[in-house]
């Protein structure tokens, strides 16, 4: 499928994510960016707060029913607003037209946004290659069968989805699966097709316009600081770079890119934004708690981290409040919450930490090393570093410590720290107790570095062109005041000086700027991370496939003319077999590997070719009802996970299968005909 293809399909894709976001986002009568940047998170906490109510209450979970609580949530929100819009009447309903209202601030805003997202999307493009191309990559196969479960069963809950309906129903986070089966369920669009064109709306759009509201609460609406966030929010290579492909971690991407818009909102809440925040504070706090939520039921290890986040805002809320005039038992108040708030985020934060037997990377670094991959945000190992970008965060850090918001650099230094820590530390106990929320994996920490990095990095560039901007207008002051300067270079010096401050002179330096920025920043860095995407989608064929190549795909949607109706398909998950399940909706026995349903599911994997000499075989197969075996080869996605292979080792008629359909050298489905009598 070419792009030009699926354009009506991706445009469809962003309306359905969209519109759910914006009937709410109008209701609570957000504007400007705040509603842009807003829409996406609000319609994934509808999605996921949702599929939660309905699964405790035994509703199930489609588009219609939750078309239904939209409209609900929307009306009660409109009575719940109600108060606060016959406040505001005479404040936000004027005849002011609306070029009037299209100031340079706004102007800069849309050129920073449209320069965001025009980049990040162009790199996303080069990664994905084709608009369908299948992540290659372990997680894929419990996500891509996880929205196919959603649908086929309508169970979307966080608390529940977990099994996929295979081992008993347990908690994993659910708000990405949600919003990609609403999706493929209302528009009728393939699964593959929804998740690129969520890659490409949540990578895009939503971290850079969610980067440019965190960014001007910290450093204001400026122009220049609204283009700088909009050019650097696509410059830094861990994110939304990294977790497009790696993992592939669609939720945990999700999850961050939601987390800037966040931290701006509670800037607002505790008045710590540059620029006040003058609508309904009711507004803002539903807004928090849906960001919140849609964090959270995401993927919860980045709300941990924006706890973490939040206590150090709220000490500069407190010395802020120690400097002020207020009564003493209110400053007191302020420290004991704080040192209350401490102690139960340790308790969060260890209770949020995965398992030790899963967090099993190990470190890959030492200390320099790792310090430098922080700094630079690249993957663990990278062979280049971005050192435009990484003196603008040093400058940026510099320049941010006499700053107001110098609480952003002590947030980028803690998180800088975990990653040193975690790709450094051989200290195995306390790297887990820091870490361990995240696996110990240095992949997903780096991803968390530009969220706090990226104001650094616009600080940064806007000293730097304050700098170049105040000498351009020293030097020629100096050439006009000087006594030697000739006639010809005063009158040019005299005839430049009013340019330096004209308007289009700064439209022209801005443009001239971010070229060079441009050139700058989106360096080989940037292109070796386009380069490692490329090898885990390998839509184009140019790189090895490691879950499924195109033979297999092929075999896999032609399924439903050879597997009957309700029967199972047994295969080994790690070779891509089991997406016959989220391809063709013919359900598989093993979703993923680590989903085992009970002993005779474990015979089947082991002793499946023995069934005509192990009596435990055939009744294993009719209690699932498995009647055919796909047989991809031995290439596994993942060298480090295990499935036991021995169950298909011999698929010979002799053994009692039968060779169906086959559409490459491993690519086979064999019908089970030993258990026949």
């Amino acid at each position: 499928m070419s792009w030009l293809e699926a354009l009506p399909s991706f445009a469809l894709a962003a309306l359905l994510l969209i519109a759910p976001g914006t009937l709410l986002g109008l209701v609570l009568r957000l504007r400007g960016l705040l509603l842009c940047a807003a829409v996406v998170p609000l319609s994934v906490a509808g999605f996921s707060a949702s599929a939660v109510v309905f699964g405790m209450v035994g509703i199930p979970w489609n588009p219609l029913t939750v078309a239904a609580a939209f409209l609900a949530v929307a009306l009660l929100l409109w009575f719940v607003m109600l108060p606060s819009r016959r406040r505001a009447a005479g404040l936000w309903t004027g005849t002011v037209p609306w070029r009037k209202r299209v100031s340079t601030t706004t102007v800069g805003l849309w050129c920073g946004a449209a320069v965001g997202i025009a980049l990040v999307t162009q790199r996303l493009y080069l990664i994905l290659q084709v608009p369908d191309a299948i992540s290659q990559t372990y997680d894929a196969n419990f996500h891509y069968n996880a929205v196919r479960f959603i649908e086929d069963t309508g169970t979307a809950s966080s608390l529940k989805l977990g099994g996929l309906g295979v081992t008993a129903p347990s908690f994993y986070p659910a708000a990405w699966h949600d919003t990609a089966a609403f999706i493929t369920q209302a528009g009728h669009l393939p699964i593959f097709l929804t998740a690129n064109a969520m890659t490409l709306l949540v990578g895009g759009a939503v971290w850079v316009l969610g980067c440019l509201y965190f960014t001007t609460r910290v450093l204001g609406s400026r122009p220049v600081v609204a283009v700088s966030a909009g050019l650097l929010a696509s410059s830094f290579p861990s994110f939304p770079y990294l977790l497009s492909f790696y993992g592939n971690l669609f939720p945990n991407a999700m999850s961050i890119a939601f987390l800037p818009l966040w931290l701006g909102l509670l800037m607002d809440a505790l008045r710590l934004s540059r620029e006040p925040y003058l609508r309904s504070p009711l507004a803002l706090w539903i807004t928090i708690l849906a960001v919140t939520g849609a964090m959270g039921l995401a993927h919860p290890s980045t709300v941990v981290l924006g706890l973490a986040l939040l206590w150090i805002m709220l000490v500069t809320v407190w010395w802020r409040l120690l400097r002020s005039s207020r009564p003493w038992w209110r400053k007191l108040l302020g420290g004991v919450g704080l040192v209350v708030m401490l102690l139960v985020l340790q308790q969060i934060w260890f209770a949020a930490r995965a398992s030790q037997d899963s967090s099993t990377w190990k470190p890959h670094a030492p200390e320099t090393q790792a310090l430098g991959e922080a700094l630079a945000t690249v993957y663990p190992g990278a062979p280049h570093a971005p050192w435009a970008l990484i003196v603008l965060v040093l400058l940026g850090a510099a320049a941010m410590l006499r700053h107001t918001s110098r609480w952003v650099v002590v947030a980028w230094a803690f998180v800088v720290w975990l990653y040193v820590l975690v790709a450094s530390s051989r200290d195995v106990p306390f790297r887990y107790d820091w870490t361990g929320v995240w696996y110990n994996d240095a992949n997903r920490l780096v991803a968390l570095i530009p969220v706090v990095a990226l104001p650094l990095a616009v600080a940064g560039a806007v000293a730097v062109l304050r700098w170049i901007a105040s000498h351009l207008r020293r030097f020629t002051a100096h050439l006009v005041q000087r006594e030697g300067t000739t006639a010809p270079v005063r009158r040019l010096a005299e005839r430049t000086q009013p340019l330096l401050h004209a308007r289009t002179t700064a439209v022209v330096g801005g443009v001239i700027a971010v070229v060079l920025g441009w050139q700058l920043v989106q360096t080989q860095p940037m292109t070796d991370m386009v380069n490692y995407g490329k090898t885990l989608y390998a839509g184009g064929g140019s790189h090895p496939y490691a879950l499924l190549s195109p033979e297999e795909t092929q075999l896999l949607e032609e399924l439903p003319d050879y597997v009957p109706e309700g029967d199972v398909v047994f295969g080994n998950p790690l070779t891509g077999a089991s997406q016959a399940y989220a391809i063709s909706d013919v359900p598989v026995l093993f979703p993923h590997n680590g989903l085992v349903a009970d002993r005779e599911a474990s015979v089947i994997a082991h002793h499946l070719d023995e069934l005509t000499t192990d009596p435990e075989v055939c009744p294993a197969l009719a209690k699932h009802h498995v009647t055919y075996v796909l047989d991809f080869g031995t290439r596994q996605v993942n060298p480090f996970a295990y499935f036991d292979t021995a169950g298909y080792d011999d698929l010979s008629p002799a053994k009692g299968f039968e060779l169906v359909a086959q559409t490459g050298p491993e690519a086979k489905l064999y019908k089970i005909t030993g258990c026949d009598h």
